[in-house]
């Protein structure tokens, strides 16, 4: 006698790399996860965050967001977390459109959203579960920027306190609210959208989000049978808290930094009072992240086994490499390749620091016969360039140092001399020196 609970999370519709759309790719990651679901037949579907990858989603993922939930809904009762990305009124608008433009109640349509964070807004759902004989409860707790503290909870004590304090007392809120008459055949699941110490994030999160501000002690999670987070996208578990708690991740490689990680969703079965069976399902509709680094013919070696995926390279090479795009192309057909990088070992110049001195800087001597060395400019050619320089620094700077004739002139006047020893051009036409020429 067991209750199963499908957990998901992260779907971040609308993420793209670099320029291009991920549409095709969504789709059918979705179709993937509703048909695990559909095979598992759980008694109820979480998903913990972060529907869309922005706040402003584009019409078709509102569209592609609204299918989905609605064929998980026909499988099972669904709740869904707001995350970091998402906001209230486009969950609230989304909600309108799965429940047939609000001719369905949210019972009806088997989808319920949790966005409020407040002791008397919480979301706590209770589900049928095992033929009747168990209930599953369901404690949502939506991303709680610090702001919102100000904003939703009027407790002047929690000014001065820690993000992670905070976060404790709400969660303890939600815990009351969870266990409140328990009985023994309820089942207690937690699903929450933050960030957890000690997690390991894949660094295709907000890294403000992650942050050390923004972290909830592990002892501070509710103590339930099993724990729904999201917000990190690598799947993993959260050790030292007592109970089962995981971040399902995202089903997709959001960006190169998760290119090692394997995307899944989790399948629960949980029992009273015992630990709950666990098991992680690959999702594998997304096309990989590759990275490819080396010369030109390392990189051809690699390239046979890249096959569809998404692609950055690095390229080795003593001296640019023409048609640097077309050759990668040819080698890499089914690929999209997403960035080029080309660099010369030992072509890096040192930075300079703070504390770097004039002394310290090359002159423009030393500058030019290395540029000019690198281009292959050497022998007899080298030294007449570098001999002309010498000739160039050598003539007078026609703007610096002769002065105009209005100064000439000034500067006769206030030696005594009159304006007849003084030539058109504000020169002296007399043989002897002044002291203004003299200090000139």
């Amino acid at each position: 006698m067991t209750a199963r609970v499908f957990h998901t999370s992260d779907w971040h519709l609308g993420r793209q790399i670099g320029r291009h759309r991920r549409d095709a790719e969504f789709d059918a990651v979705l179709n993937e996860i509703v048909g695990i679901a559909a095979d598992f037949a759980p008694d109820v579907i979480v998903h913990s965050g972060d529907l869309f990858d922005g706040h402003r989603p584009s019409l078709d993922d509102m569209r592609r967001a609204a299918l989905a939930l609605r064929r998980l809904g026909d499988i099972a009762p669904v709740v869904v977390v707001a995350g970091n990305h998402d906001t209230r009124h486009v969950l609230s608008f989304l909600e309108f459109m799965i429940s047939d433009l609000g001719t369905r109640t949210c019972t009806e349509s088997r989808v319920r959203f949790a966005t409020d964070a407040r002791p008397d807004g919480l979301l706590i759902a209770e589900y049928p579960a095992a033929q009747g004989e168990l209930t599953v409860r369901v404690g949502g707790l939506p991303y709680l920027h610090p702001n919102r503290f100000a904003y939703d909870f009027s407790d002047p004590a929690t000014a001065t306190a820690t993000y992670a304090e905070r976060m404790r007392a709400v969660q303890a809120d939600v815990y009351r609210c969870l266990a409140h008459d328990r009985g023994p055949r309820d089942v207690l699941v937690y699903a929450a959208h933050l960030f957890v110490e000690g997690a390991t994030p894949s660094h295709s999160e907000r890294k403000i989000s992650i942050g050390p501000d923004f972290a909830s002690s592990a002892m501070g999670l509710p103590k339930v049978d099993y724990g729904a987070l999201g917000h990190i996208h690598k799947p993993q578990r959260i050790d030292g808290v007592g109970f089962s708690a995981r971040y399902a991740g995202s089903p997709l490689q959001m960006d190169f930094g998760e290119i090692r990680d394997t995307k899944s969703v989790v399948l629960v079965e949980i029992a009273p009072e015992r630990e709950p069976r666990i098991e992680l399902v690959p999702l594998e509709s997304g096309r990989r992240l590759v990275r490819l680094a080396g010369t030109m013919d390392q990189i051809r070696a690699d390239a046979s086994r890249v096959g569809d995926a998404w692609v950055k390279v690095s390229v080795q090479a003593d001296s640019p490499v023409l048609g640097l795009s077309e050759s990668l192309s040819e080698m890499l057909p089914k690929a999209t390749i997403v960035g080029i990088d080309e660099y010369r070992p030992g072509a890096e110049k040192q930075i300079m620091d703070r504390t770097t001195t004039a002394d310290d800087l090359p002159s423009v001597e030393e500058i030019l016969r290395e540029y000019l060395a690198d281009g292959r400019v050497a022998g007899r050619a080298l030294d007449h360039v570098m001999a002309t320089l010498t000739d160039i620094q050598a003539d007078p700077d026609p703007a610096d140092g002769t002065g105009c004739c209005e100064m000439s002139l000034l500067a006769a006047a206030i030696d005594g001399h009159t304006p007849e020893n003084i030539d058109r051009a504000g020169v002296l036409t007399t043989g002897h020196t002044t002291d203004s020429e003299a200090l000139r």
